[in-house]
């Protein structure tokens, strides 16, 4: 099976229909890579189509969902312990990326999303109180990794300072007895957007990380998303280039409802194609994902020297952080 079909089939299934002719084989592994295998088997389940696939493809699928609805179960444990203990000292945490889902679904019915860690923020004037808390609790740094760990746990909490992004403050939610903030759709939106394409690079680079794309879609679908006002919240050229090619990837894979100015200006248009381009046609789209690596490493070295030169120290612990995470990426 040619990439492009297994990611057509991948695609179709996250919206829970089967193509004809599936390479099972070639289409659990590009699930694989792409940290959706979980999420396919949840796809096929709900829409009914799961008892037509082969028996061992199904077994091997429902296999990996309940592993995955197991470790999403010890997060969600961490993650209620955690809040629990902030709240004790006055702290109301905003929940970030897979740490919304985990907390707000109800026990039965836990989000198939594979997760990799907890991102949890606090306000500025909170950061020691709250990782004295966390030490309390067992947790200590994790060396060269942004984050906190215990040996028992599936995941590594990390706790970072809340920053105003634009959008108005994060609601309070309340469960259970326990008390969370959590940032706006738009917020939450922009996050994964921007983390993706501008602090790792996938504008530059043409690379597509599909599971973020699908939690855009789901995040779209679910909600009334406001793209428009996320749009107009860009505070550059660049971010906007950057958050409309991301929104015609989307509305290319999943038909999301995109603004009609979002498709309208080349660059982000050009940005799209060259994605779609390398990631259906890898081996004659090469040069075109070398040019923008390249791109992206110029730009990183520029942003390096000038690092260098104001706080070498903090250069030598993001290298580490870098060369820590080499080979967990799953993007296409």
């Amino acid at each position: 099976m040619r990439a492009d079909t297994a990611l057509d089939a991948l695609v179709s299934g996250l919206q829970g229909h089967l193509v004809a002719d599936v390479d099972w084989q070639a289409l659990i592994a590009l699930a694989n890579h792409t940290l959706l295998t979980p999420a396919l088997f949840s796809s096929l389940a709900q829409s009914g189509q799961i008892e037509r696939l082969p028996g061992d493809v199904r077994d091997y699928l429902a296999f990996i969902d309940d592993c995955n609805r197991n470790r999403n179960l010890s997060l969600r444990a961490q993650l209620i312990e955690t809040v629990a203990a902030f709240n004790s000292r006055g702290i109301v945490p905003i929940l970030l990326k897979g740490a919304v889902p985990l907390f707000v679904s109800p026990p039965g019915r836990l989000p198939s999303r594979m997760t990799s860690d907890l991102d949890i923020a606090v306000e500025a004037g909170e950061e020691a109180a709250a990782k004295a808390c966390l030490e309390e609790l067992g947790y200590r740094e994790v060396p060269d990794v942004r984050g906190m760990a215990r040996p028992q746990d599936a995941g590594i909490l990390e706790l970072r300072r809340y920053r105003p992004d634009g959008f108005g403050c994060p609601q309070p939610v309340q469960r259970d007895g326990l008390r969370v903030k959590i940032p706006s759709l738009e917020a939450r939106a922009m996050h994964w957007i921007m983390h993706d394409l501008l602090k790792e690079g996938d504008y530059w680079r043409g690379r597509i990380d599909l599971r973020h794309l699908h939690d855009l879609a789901q995040l779209a679908e679910s909600e009334q998303l406001d793209w428009a006002t996320l749009r107009t919240a860009m505070p550059n050229k660049t971010t906007r280039n950057a958050l409309d090619t991301q929104l015609l990837t989307l509305h290319h894979f999943f038909g999301t409802k995109i603004p009609a100015d979002a498709a309208g200006r080349p660059m982000p248009r050009l940005q799209h194609w060259r994605r779609i381009y390398t990631v259906r046609h890898p081996v004659s789209g090469a040069p075109l994902r070398l040019a923008g690596n390249l791109a992206w490493g110029l730009s990183r070295l520029t942003r390096s020297l000038e690092l260098a030169r104001r706080n070498p120290i903090e250069l030598v612990r993001r290298a580490g952080l870098i060369l820590s995470n080499k080979g967990l990426r799953s993007k296409i």
